[in-house]
């Protein structure tokens, strides 16, 4: 009978969420030899092809898609078993995922209590995009992330509803002219969908003049005067305004601020750290 380590179970969950081998090595912290080295020796041991490789993607195979839900199941029973074996005593590793808008605003706050409160705890904070960040949580790369999707996944609490704010260094004009110049995150993200959207419904002209995966570069840009974006209320850093009525852009929606995670095994130490980033916002 062979013993699984759960490390392969977890890479295993990666690399089927990202259908990358690549894209799941970052997000656990691994070569790509090394994970790959990780899905055959698993399925070695199972004795079955769990995922189908080609130059441009990967893909389930019918039994990788059956051990979904079991590879998951197997990973919570193990991480809660720890979880119990160190009741009364508040310690242990908390992976955590902040999006990219979020960082900044809750960070310090947050590891200042946690500094405070739980000094035993090893917090791991990933950035990123929203919805990598929530495709981590389900693949166990995390254990929860402070995010904003498009839809309410099980579980996830609401931590906040903001305002969608247009933004712009502090000396934008104040009707500019001809096409707005936008600086946004990637395709899929929920503020980017949303002011597009708004953009189309009124006509307003505008191009994208900067795209990045980086909350700082967009900031930069911003503060720089080379474009305008979108922020959520109480998430501006200094450097920058939000843009005032009459500014010629439409209204935006309100966002929600979510945190996601992991169905099952949340040790005492997780709980703790998502009580606190509840405090935080």
């Amino acid at each position: 009978m062979h013993d699984l380590d759960t490390r392969l179970l977890r890479s295993f969950l990666a690399v089927a969420t990202a259908r990358s081998f690549s894209r799941a090595a970052a997000r656990l912290g691994c070569s790509q030899a090394t994970m790959s080295q990780r899905i055959r020796q698993l399925e070695g041991a199972l004795g079955v092809t769990l995922l189908q490789r080609d130059y441009h993607d990967v893909a389930l195979t019918p039994a990788g898609a059956e051990m979904m839900g079991r590879a998951r199941a197997v990973v919570d029973a193990h991480d809660g078993l720890l979880g119990v074996a160190r009741r009364g005593q508040i310690a242990g590793a908390v992976r955590l995922g902040i999006a990219e808008d979020y960082v900044l605003p809750m960070l310090p706050q947050l590891l200042r209590t946690l500094r405070q409160r739980l000094p035993a705890v090893e917090l791991t904070v990933v950035t990123g995009l929203s919805r990598d960040l929530g495709a981590q949580v389900e693949a166990r790369a995390l254990d929860m992330a402070v995010v904003t999707l498009a839809h309410d996944p099980a579980p996830a609490a609401l931590l906040a509803e903001r305002a969608l704010l247009w933004v712009g260094a502090p000396d934008a004009p104040a009707q500019p002219e001809g096409e707005r110049p936008m600086a946004f995150f990637p395709e899929g993200c929920v503020f980017r969908a949303a002011a597009e959207r708004r953009l189309t419904e009124t006509a307003t002209p505008y191009r994208v003049a900067l795209v990045s995966a980086s909350g700082q570069v967009i900031q930069a840009a911003v503060a720089a005067g080379l474009a305008f974006s979108v922020m959520a209320e109480g998430t501006l850093p200094p450097d920058l305004r939000a843009l005032p009525p009459g500014h010629g852009l439409p209204d935006l929606p309100p966002t929600r601020i979510q945190i996601v995670e992991r169905t099952h095994g949340l040790s005492p130490a997780m709980r703790e750290v998502r009580a606190i980033v509840a405090e935080v916002w």
